[in-house]
């Protein structure tokens, strides 16, 4: 792109424009290594005057993709400014007429086009912030809300990701079919939870109380995420609204409760006790408990609080799939802090065997 050209584009010059052009007008088709055109930058950078300009110079720049597939309109949704998105938008086929129910017309095929990440101008208004567009975009295609990037990411979980209170809202309100999917196959739930938005999961919980129980690609729930990340609050609530959601159980076995344990979120699995008092009882697939799993990480504190429940006294001699109680594996991974908290306590079998006919100090004296 000629240097004069990109510099009035970038500054907003109309007047140096208008020169540069009434001199030589094929310079207005010049393009730069991305092949943005001019007015890709002149909305880039907010100069409103300067893309009436150049648009009433070349409509047909409207909808010209450059090499990441944005049109001037995703780079608009982008920066959020409303002003010169609502005059583009109203320049696109049909966008002036009242009736858009029909699905063909070009406003909803302009609107609806993806970059090469195949996300639409809404994509990138929620991505930013931008509300003010983000309620015009709804307004005028609410469909826009049911489109997923290549990622698999929504705009509602775009928001829920973000912490977007706001946007969120304004997606469920404006159009309850919004889809909710997102990375890995992942749900906004998921998103609001790992990124530890409560008052975003007490929304969803509202309009999308159906998240609960859908898993990503690891087979894993939005509660899972939660005790894994020690959010108390967060536990306490997915299970007020339902307490099955505890004996799911990933790719790998594991329920909520066991990797509360493996992380050492004692609160965590008071919680989860006190709604689901037997899912102590849940083993993986390699048949270890949350004893198990807590002295494989360390967490003595775990010990000490599953030594000291009731309901969980069944854990402390249960064998795994190897024959190895929890005193066998505190003693094969050393811990020997967790091992003085087992023999200390008189109901541990210190003579139990494993399949190799081995008791726990035939292992490591």
């Amino acid at each position: 792109m000629d240097p004069r050209l990109y510099k009035s584009a970038k500054s907003g010059d109309s007047c140096f424009l208008k020169q540069l052009l009434n001199d030589n007008p094929s310079l207005l088709y010049q393009l730069t290594p991305r092949e943005n055109t001019a007015l890709h930058i002149a909305v880039q950078f907010g100069h409103k005057k300067l893309v009436a300009e150049i648009y009433s110079r070349c409509r047909s720049f409207l909808t010209q993709q450059n090499l990441d597939g944005d049109t001037p309109l995703h780079v608009a949704a982008r920066v959020g400014c409303f002003s010169i998105f609502n005059d583009l938008a109203r320049e696109i086929p049909s966008m002036s007429q009242t009736d858009f129910r029909n699905e063909n017309n070009g406003m909803f095929e302009t609107l609806r086009t993806g970059n090469r990440g195949r996300n639409t101008v809404l994509h990138e208004a929620v991505r930013n912030g931008h509300i003010k567009l983000v309620e015009f975009l709804l307004t005028i295609d609410p469909k826009l809300s049911s489109i997923e990037n290549d990622a698999g990411e929504s705009p509602l979980y775009l928001a829920a990701r973000g912490g977007m209170f706001e946007i969120l809202n304004q997606i469920l309100k404006s159009t309850a079919s919004s889809v909710h999917g997102g990375s890995n196959g992942q749900t906004a739930l998921h998103a609001a939870v790992v990124e530890k938005h409560f008052d975003i999961v007490e929304v969803l919980l509202q309009f999308k109380q159906q998240l609960i129980k859908e898993t990503d690609h690891q087979g894993r729930t939005p509660l899972y995420y939660a005790a894994s990340l020690g959010q108390h609050r967060t536990v306490k609530r997915l299970l007020e609204v339902d307490t099955s959601i505890a004996y799911v159980l990933d790719k790998e076995g594991h329920s909520p409760i066991h990797v509360a344990a493996n992380k050492g979120h004692t609160s965590v699995i008071i919680e989860i006790i006190r709604h689901c008092p037997d899912s102590g009882e849940i083993c993986d697939l390699y048949g270890q408990n949350a004893l198990h799993m807590a002295i494989v990480g360390g967490q003595a504190n775990v010990v000490r609080y599953i030594l000291e429940t009731p309901e969980l006294e069944c854990l402390i001699n249960q064998p795994d799939v190897n024959g190895n109680t929890p005193l066998h594996l505190a003693t094969m991974e050393r811990k020997t802090w967790i091992v003085y908290y087992l023999m200390w306590d008189g109901r541990v079998h210190q003579s139990s065997k494993n399949k190799c006919g081995q008791a726990a100090f035939d292992i490591d004296r």
